[in-house]
């Protein structure tokens, strides 16, 4: 009977972690067969909770940063509705409270664009038609990497998305969460920026 539960449990967060993918600009690819998805590169760890912090390179689309210690991951390449996404890297954070489960949610997306101006314009017209508020947005550099990065939310709940732009391709990260668990990981988020380089 428990274990039933856990399976319950478990189909019910995975579906969440798949909506919530596809809401926030990235859609994995599920077979409709129910066979597992093709396996990681090596330069990735394997997909569940790190044990440990670590710094992961992807020599295919020439990027690295710090993954955060103890959030579970999944790797994402294919095809996608938006044929410019070349790959997703979700990360997850299950926080239980008052017997609820909420989540913290940490994406990069890497996709073909023209140009940094053009990933600001979408950024913008995507919270446009949601209806959520620009809080702060900033240009930012990061590794002598040219970037731009913005707030939106509701007093509740929060969205910041940092974009990078290099050789033909954007680099997003998307950070999301109730107030209360988006500043307790928010120091999180800023390492994994902090550490991006593009090669």
């Amino acid at each position: 009977m428990a274990k039933s539960k856990l399976w319950i449990f478990l189909l019910i967060a995975v579906s969440f972690l798949v909506v919530s993918i596809a809401f926030m600009g990235g859609c994995t690819r599920q077979s409709s067969t129910g066979e597992p998805s093709p396996p990681t590169p090596p330069t990735e760890p394997v997909p569940g909770a790190l044990s440990t912090q670590g710094y992961v390179y992807d020599d295919k689309l020439g990027y690295g940063f710090d993954y955060p210690d103890g959030w579970e991951f999944h790797v994402a390449e294919g095809d996608f509705p938006d044929k410019n996404i070349k790959k997703v890297v979700s990360f997850e954070k299950k926080i239980f409270k008052d017997r609820a489960q909420f989540s913290v949610e940490i994406e990069l997306i890497v996709k073909s664009a023209t140009d940094l101006q053009e990933v600001k314009s979408e950024f913008k017209k995507g919270l446009e038609r949601s209806g959520l508020p620009i809080l702060n947005e900033a240009t930012i550099s990061v590794n002598n990497i040219s970037g731009y990065d913005i707030l939106s939310g509701t007093p509740t709940w929060k969205l910041r998305q940092v974009a990078f732009f290099a050789n033909g391709m954007a680099y997003i990260f998307k950070y999301s969460s109730q107030e209360e668990f988006y500043r307790m990981h928010e120091e999180t988020f800023n390492k994994i920026i902090n550490s991006f380089v593009i090669k």
